[in-house]
């Protein structure tokens, strides 16, 4: 198995790239000074991998002993393990580049105009947040943090409870009308307690 080579180094600047490939892989560039570039050769043949000499362009500036492994290549460092929230699906989210959580239709039992899917998702990052993704039947995305989620969710209830004001008594509106002054506190960061926040 092929590792990356300990070159030697030097104060002077590289004047030569050497190309490093295992099998039919290009994996990494070693830039060395002209005294330095035979060592450099026997370095890689050691490590098992075979060095191709190229000219460097006037434009880039190297040390002598620099070696850049392509991400790409099988000499790249591994991906570190993914701590996935207990939502996760778990599906390759490393390549995605975020968390998902199962995707949750939103389906009628008539004809609509449109299908609406929800789910959570989150970035990568240590410090990334959940947020909730809508997105239609045309990939129109909207995300939301959970915070807006949660006012979002006062909301709809308050027009559900307008469309139906007709056929219902004054108890629905009343609740609808709670929902929406607690909201309303949410959004300036007062307390919340006139709604179950579950």
């Amino acid at each position: 198995m092929s590792t990356l080579p300990t070159l030697p180094t030097c104060p002077e600047p590289a004047t030569i790239r050497i190309e490093l490939y295992s099998a039919n892989s290009l994996d990494a560039c070693a830039y060395t000074c002209v005294d330095h570039t035979i060592r450099a050769t026997a370095a890689a043949a050691r490590a098992g991998l075979e060095a191709h000499l190229i000219g460097m362009a006037p434009d880039v500036v190297r040390p002598c002993g620099h070696v850049f492994a392509f991400p790409t290549g099988t000499l790249a460092d591994a991906p570190s393990a993914v701590a996935h929230p207990r939502w996760c699906d778990r599906d390759d989210c490393q390549r995605r580049g975020r968390h998902h959580s199962r995707v949750l239709g939103v389906n009628t039992d008539r004809p609509e105009p449109f299908t609406l899917r929800a789910h959570l998702v989150q970035g990568l990052h240590p410090a990334a947040q959940p947020m909730v993704r809508l997105e239609d039947s045309a990939a129109t995305r909207l995300h939301l943090s959970t915070r807006q989620t949660r006012i979002l969710r006062h909301r709809l209830a308050r027009l559900l409870a307008l469309a139906g004001a007709g056929r219902t008594t004054g108890g629905a509106t009343e609740v609808a009308d709670a929902a929406t002054r607690s909201a309303e506190r949410m959004s300036t960061g007062g307390p919340a307690a006139d709604v179950n926040r579950a």
